[in-house]
C-alpha cells in the first residue's frame, strides 16, 4: 500500500446481531476519511446516537482490525481471525468487559476506484456472557 493523506469517503456500516431466534440489524451512514500509513488503513468517522456524538476509528492492519470509539461511547475491541480478544465498552452508565471470538476478517480496497469493503464475523461476550453472533460490513467510497 502507498501512504495517503486522507481521502474523503462516504460509508455505510451494517451490523447484524443474532441471538438465538432474535435478529437485529443496525445501519449507519456517515461521511469520513480513509487514509493509509504503511501497511495499515484507517477509516475515521463520526456518528450521532441517542447518547451523543461518537468518534470512530477503524484500524485495518494485515492480520487484525481494531475499532476505537470515543465520546458518548468509549470502546476498544481488536479482532484477530480464530482468536478470542479482550476489549471494553463504556458509557455514562458504566463500563463493561468485552471479548470477541472472530471467525472471519475480509478486507479489500480498490485504489483505482477508491472503494473499500471490510467484513467481520464474530461471537461477542459482555462481562463473560455470550451476547450473540455479530457480523459487521463496512463499505466506503471516495467522494
Amino acid at each position: 500500500m502507498k501512504e495517503t493523506n486522507g481521502i474523503p469517503a462516504r460509508l455505510r456500516q451494517v451490523a447484524v446481531i443474532r441471538d438465538g431466534p432474535r435478529q437485529e440489524t443496525v445501519v449507519l451512514e456517515a461521511n469520513g476519511v480513509y487514509y493509509i500509513k504503511g501497511e495499515t488503513g484507517y477509516l475515521q468517522f463520526e456518528e450521532e446516537n441517542e447518547l451523543g456524538r461518537v468518534n470512530n476509528i477503524v484500524k485495518i492492519a494485515p492480520d487484525e482490525v481494531t475499532i476505537l470509539r470515543s465520546g458518548a461511547v468509549e470502546m476498544r475491541q481488536t479482532f484477530r481471525r480464530r482468536q478470542e480478544t479482550p476489549g471494553h465498552y463504556g458509557t455514562l452508565f458504566g463500563r463493561w468487559a468485552m471479548a470477541a471470538k472472530t471467525d472471519a476478517i475480509e478486507f479489500h480496497y480498490d485504489d483505482k476506484r477508491k472503494r473499500g469493503r471490510l467484513f467481520l464475523s464474530y461471537e461477542l461476550f459482555l462481562q463473560n456472557e455470550r451476547s450473540g453472533r455479530h457480523t459487521l460490513t463496512l463499505t466506503f467510497k471516495g467522494v
